[in-house]
């Protein structure tokens, strides 16, 4: 069976991902549709079996509609069907006919399903974690850059032996800045990784999404001005119809740039500092990054590296755009907070949203500001008692530099229960998808 995961990403994120994903998902149903017509061929040809469809079509047309009227009316689903959230009636149909009739289904209801993130309205209500009224903010410039599909032991900073990140390294190695170890993403996908990060998102329900201000809207009420920057291969396409895009719409500026490079971002940022004399700013910076296929890199990075392969050489051009987007940081404020980290891992050469593999989960998360009240010690407070820092506490560390304080009780809670949204749209404690592999 392929994972929901695999078939949400066709549908809810940009071309790019969606190609990706249907790559794989084409494994299993096209192998599938072959093996079904030879079947039907067989039958027909040679053993001569004679077809008289309108009768057996037109009771399965009854018998279909009658539980879908069910499913409507009368089951635990009828709130979310008449949300317009339709992807949880096709379960049955995917226990029973797992390989073509259920994949295709899904990702038609699926399709449908999107209309659910095109409301545009801005929520009012906080999550129960946040205690209000918010501080004054003491970060003028936060900068969330958001990388893609990065295995952190393939970073140099982290002990990999190819030089693929001595900028970061640098970088992160100042005063004011940290390398922290130990970090996983929330989830293997993007459409369910950024939600997680930047709303009250948690793996068991998407409910906080809609009824929660988001992590943009929040930094919006306490009078940042946000920005969403992505390259051109996150370009969310549309009417924003995804459920990370319904995050991103809620920015007061959505700006891509026109290179599937990422180095180019640099020149997105300047413009946008250089154009914008907002004392506060909240910015968002959504990479390619390493996703496949894994060609996100140029010639600078193949003479850096001209004995490594593909996927190191995507995180060298990383390297160099953080260092780049540094750089533009550093000439335009003295009073800035940045984070790297990525959405999720890879499987490298193989993917991501497939199965449980751990190295879907592990991650970079470095750290720096100019600000002496966040150090390395303040993103520590963050960790688990399992010794990992949790891509699920994205969202309490940014509403602390946005001025807001955390209901600690909650905030302890959520530590003490590290979990992780699967593929299958399971969720399992995450030591256990660790001590797995």
């Amino acid at each position: 069976m392929i994972s929901e995961g695999v078939l949400d990403s066709i549908i809810e994120t940009n071309s790019h991902e969606a190609m990706s994903m249907a790559k794989q998902a084409s494994i299993i149903i096209i192998p599938a549709l072959i093996a079904d017509f030879i079947i039907l061929l067989i039958l027909k040809k040679i053993v001569r079996i004679k077809f008289k469809l309108f009768i057996p079509i037109t009771i399965y047309v009854l018998i279909l509609s009658y539980l879908i009227y069910c499913l409507v009316n009368y089951t635990a689903l009828t709130p979310d069907i008449k949300r317009g959230f339709y992807k949880a009636s096709d379960s049955i149909i995917r226990k029973s006919y797992p390989a073509v009739l259920a994949n295709l289904a899904y990702i038609l209801t699926s399709y449908a399903s999107t209309d659910i993130y095109s409301d545009t309205h801005e929520i009012e209500k906080f999550n129960q974690a946040v205690i209000l009224p918010p501080n004054k903010p003491d970060n003028d410039l936060i900068v969330f850059i958001m990388g893609e599909s990065s295995l952190v032991s393939r970073y140099s900073a982290y002990g990999y032996h190819q030089q693929t990140t001595p900028f970061m390294t640098n970088i992160f190695s100042q005063n004011g800045g940290c390398i922290i170890p130990n970090s996983h993403s929330a989830a293997a996908l993007t459409r369910d990784s950024i939600p997680m990060t930047l709303s009250f998102n948690v793996p068991e329900s998407n409910d906080n999404l809609f009824d929660n201000k988001s992590i943009i809207e929040m930094a919006k009420f306490n009078h940042y001005k946000t920005y969403w920057l992505a390259s051109a291969g996150q370009r969310i396409q549309g009417t924003f119809n995804t459920k990370y895009g319904f995050i991103a719409r809620k920015s007061d500026v959505i700006t891509f740039s026109e290179d599937l490079l990422d180095i180019s971002l640099s020149q997105l940022l300047e413009d946008t500092l250089q154009k914008d004399n907002s004392p506060k700013k909240f910015i968002f910076v959504h990479l390619r990054g390493s996703h496949q296929p894994y060609k996100g890199y140029d010639e600078v990075d193949k003479l850096a590296l001209p004995d490594a392969e593909a996927y190191d050489l995507t995180i060298h051009h990383t390297d160099r755009t953080i260092k780049a987007l540094y750089d533009v940081i550093n000439k335009h404020s003295n009073n800035y907070t940045i984070i790297y980290t990525s959405d999720h891992g890879e499987i490298v050469n193989v993917g991501h949203g497939i199965g449980d593999n751990i190295d879907q989960f592990l991650i970079p998360f470095m750290f720096i500001s100019t600000n002496q009240r966040y150090n390395c010690q303040f993103i520590e407070s963050f960790r688990g008692p399992n010794g990992y820092l949790s891509g699920l506490m994205n969202k309490y560390i940014l509403s602390n530099l946005l001025g807001y304080e955390i209901d600690l009780a909650i905030l302890n809670k959520e530590k003490n229960n590290d979990r992780v949204f699967m593929p299958n749209s399971s969720v399992m404690p995450f030591l256990e998808v660790l001590n797995k592999h």
